[in-house]
């Protein structure tokens, strides 16, 4: 489980809200997964992923209007983890285990999202504040 507390708070009130929502649908999973819910399971993986699609594309437009110098790059782990949560997506469909979304989770996906807010969005997010009171 994530609190809320492991977060970085970034420059830009409407990020921190998207990462708290992030964080409430997989705080949600997680708590299907523990109950061995398939059909939770399931559908709360692919709201993950639908929400991480939007959220992304969100900073990802923002990045490219501001001409973020490090838009690649931070796209490029957003694009790695999308991939990497369609995999894992496909492989559960497959096998119907939830020890191995836990381990996702608590091996992967909790940390990722904490360190990619605390470092990518952080740096991003102070960019961008910086640019919008120079336009």
């Amino acid at each position: 489980m994530i609190t809320q507390d492991q977060l970085t708070m970034v420059a830009i009130p409407s990020m921190n809200d998207m990462h708290l929502e992030e964080i409430l649908l997989i705080n949600s999973l997680y708590d299907a997964v523990k109950s061995r819910d398939l059909q939770a399971i399931k559908e709360k993986l692919e709201e993950l992923l639908e929400e991480s699609k939007i959220h992304f594309s969100q900073e990802e437009e923002m990045m490219e209007k501001a001409g973020y110098a490090d838009f690649y790059t931070h796209k490029g782990e957003h694009d790695r983890q999308l991939h990497e949560l369609a995999h894992i997506i496909k492989y559960f469909a497959q096998r119907q285990d939830p020890q191995a979304i836990a381990a996702y989770i608590e091996g992967n996906l909790n940390a990722w999202t904490i360190d990619h807010i605390k470092t990518m969005d952080a740096q991003m997010a102070a960019f961008l504040q910086t640019h919008a009171a120079k336009a």
